[in-house]
């Protein structure tokens, strides 16, 4: 089977102002980031003395939890393409990963990647665009379900749930008619065709105030509609089972980072480590800054201060979350992007 053949575009006038507009607001957040470091550096001091005593035991049992989050990650491709071999999986996911927490605007750029990986390796074009969109779409509604979930185990646990509410009762109302538009989506193309039109106005004039052209949202539910209906009927729950796993598997790492500085489940319970690592986690689908640092961040480090962490513990167990979780996927990515590009060079073909 042939490469897809892509035309690219240069780009406009208006979407280079929107790239350029997207990086100056990054460095601002990372200016303010260092600003605000840089105020709080003695808390910093102590997160890094902190690190340095860490039991060997613990900074092992970290490395391992780190290990199994890169592990789990492909699997939500073989979810959706049973032929797939794993390490074709872990190419496309794992290269995706890296270039959308690392480009601007990186989302479009890691679902086109997937995309390309997949068909590069034998993958038929119907099929993998059905599985990049299916993957979105459970990451999505788990993103934005899991703060109320949190918050929900919060309540039944007899805790305060405070400003968390507003927070979760957004997600839920999100998940709630996300789930209705794309189970009327699924059902059938008019359905499609008719939430795509009632939505084009209001979307035509959020767009115009931002003098952006807004796409055609009939013409792109009905596209999902074609691809990935069939899939997600027949899949959803190795589909939805392998999301939720590649989604919690970061959260191992926050877990081993806390219970390796000490903290204990008097201090932290399970369901305050989950509110405080979904919460913080819903920001990851608004990356202001590449891969949200700064603003994750700071989010998950002052819930586990609201949650009863020491600052500097808090401080620690971040930096350990992301030297754990976010720095090994990332160069993992990196090596599967540089191998799909030398397997493109190569004019390498294989299918699954």
């Amino acid at each position: 089977m042939s490469e897809p053949s892509v035309s690219i575009k240069p780009p406009s006038g208006k979407s280079r102002k929107g790239l350029i507009f997207s990086i100056v607001l990054g460095l601002v957040v990372m200016a303010l980031l260092f600003w605000f470091i840089g105020q709080n550096a003695g808390e910093y001091r102590k997160a890094f003395t902190e690190l340095g005593a860490i039991d060997p035991l613990w900074k092992a049992l970290i490395g391992v939890a780190s290990v199994i989050n890169i592990a789990i990650y492909p699997l939500t491709a073989i979810a959706a393409i049973r032929t797939l071999s794993y390490l074709h999986a872990s190419l496309s996911r794992q290269a995706g990963f890296t270039l959308s927490n690392i480009v601007p605007g990186g989302g479009a750029v890691a679902v086109a990647t997937q995309y390309a990986v997949l068909a590069k390796y034998g993958v038929p074009q119907a099929k993998a665009a059905a599985a990049v969109s299916a993957d979105a779409v459970f990451t999505y509604l788990f993103t934005l379900g899991a703060p109320s979930i949190a918050v929900t185990l919060l309540v039944l646990e007899g805790r305060s749930t405070g400003g968390f509410m507003t927070t979760a009762l957004i997600g839920l109302t999100a998940v709630i008619v996300s789930l209705i538009v794309i189970i009327a989506v699924l059902r059938s193309e008019s359905a499609a065709r008719k939430i795509g039109g009632w939505a084009q106005k209001p979307l035509n004039a959020v767009m115009k105030k931002i003098k952006k052209k807004a796409p055609d949202l009939s013409s792109i539910l009905i596209q999902f509609h074609d691809q990935a209906a069939d899939l997600i009927k027949t899949r959803w729950k190795s589909l939805a089972i392998s999301n939720v796993a590649a989604q919690m598997a970061p959260m191992l790492v926050l877990w081993a980072a806390l219970e390796g500085l000490g903290v204990t489940r008097a201090q932290l319970s399970l369901i305050e480590l989950f509110a405080a690592f979904s919460i913080a986690l819903v920001l990851t689908a608004f990356p202001i800054t590449p891969g949200g640092l700064g603003t994750v961040d700071a989010a998950l480090i002052g819930l586990l201060i609201a949650f009863g962490v020491d600052s500097s513990t808090a401080v620690a167990a971040d930096l350990l979350w992301r030297l754990g979780w976010f720095l090994p996927q990332l160069l993992v990515g990196a090596l599967a992007a540089a191998k799909f590009g030398w397997d493109r060079k190569r004019g390498r073909h294989v299918t699954t």
